[in-house]
């Protein structure tokens, strides 16, 4: 994983079991999904400082209708609109699972068909109350000349980012996260990674996928990772030993309260070996 950067400018395929993310050309009709992520209160929890979605558990090839972070009381909408010009949407909304060892799975974004430049699929998570913390990545952003080019636009603002080794810009309308260099890279190689993280309260995100330029790949994606939060805080400004980096400004916190975990992001098993 690479440089953790605070963003300085702030704007307001079918699943499959291969990393081959462009091979099969998708010609199903696309209704807009809305996935549910419900979080209800466990007995026994494992982690309650940093509630957290398991991808894993989940079936390949499905739209899931409820996920659930473990543990918390709080529920979210994900939901996926997209561009009327050039292809359709593809598995977006469904899991998918890498062909790596160990296999993860993940929530596609996707287009299909020859896509003019400006087509896009927008994610829009909506929180059932507002959280600290909202962090997720999103997985495999890269570019191959004269076939697709991935391009992220972050609307909601506040957020810090970790960028993968070959990702560059900050998710402004003027500087979208992007490859710095061509190539198909291995989905679980973190290259093309990008996790974002909203220190503050939110109570909804919305970021865009974006056609970069005209494609024929017939089937260009991301992946969307499992997602967490912070549910626990010090008082009084005590800072969590190992908790907080130094270089991180946190943006939206009330001062003299600082949260337990909110530095180095936290990656999870669904985020890929190349995260842990």
């Amino acid at each position: 994983m690479g440089r953790f950067i605070v963003s300085s400018d702030m704007p307001s395929s079918a699943p499959s079991s291969s990393v081959s993310r462009r091979s099969v050309v998708k010609g199903a009709a696309w209704a807009v999904p809305a996935i549910v992520v419900a979080a209800p209160v466990p007995a026994f929890a494992a982690s309650p400082c940093t509630p957290t979605t398991a991808l894993d558990d989940l079936t390949p090839g499905t739209t899931p209708g409820t996920i659930t972070f473990q543990p918390s009381g709080v529920t979210a909408t994900l939901s996926f609109s997209s561009s009327t010009p050039g292809g359709g949407t593809g598995a977006t909304g469904q899991v998918a699972a890498t062909s790596t060892t160990p296999s993860w799975n993940y929530i596609e974004l996707e287009m299909t068909s020859a896509l003019r430049q400006g087509s896009y699929v927008e994610l829009t998570i909506t929180l059932s109350q507002p959280v600290e913390g909202l962090s997720f990545t999103l997985h495999d952003i890269d570019e191959v000349t004269g076939s697709w080019y991935d391009r992220v636009r972050v609307y909601t603002s506040g957020y810090t980012y970790a960028r993968g080794d070959n990702v560059t810009g900050t998710g402004s309308a003027g500087d979208l996260f992007r490859p710095l260099t061509p190539g198909d890279r291995p989905i679980d190689s973190g290259l093309g990674d990008v996790r974002l993280t909203w220190p503050g309260a939110v109570s909804s995100v919305r970021v865009r996928y974006v056609a970069g330029a005209n494609g024929r790949s017939r089937n260009q994606h991301i992946g969307l990772g499992d997602l967490s939060y912070q549910a626990c805080i010090l008082p009084n400004g005590t800072a969590q030993p190992g908790g907080v980096l130094p270089q991180q400004r946190t943006l939206g916190v009330q001062p003299g309260v600082r949260r337990l975990s909110t530095g180095t992001p936290k990656f999870v098993t669904s985020d890929g070996t190349a995260d842990l």
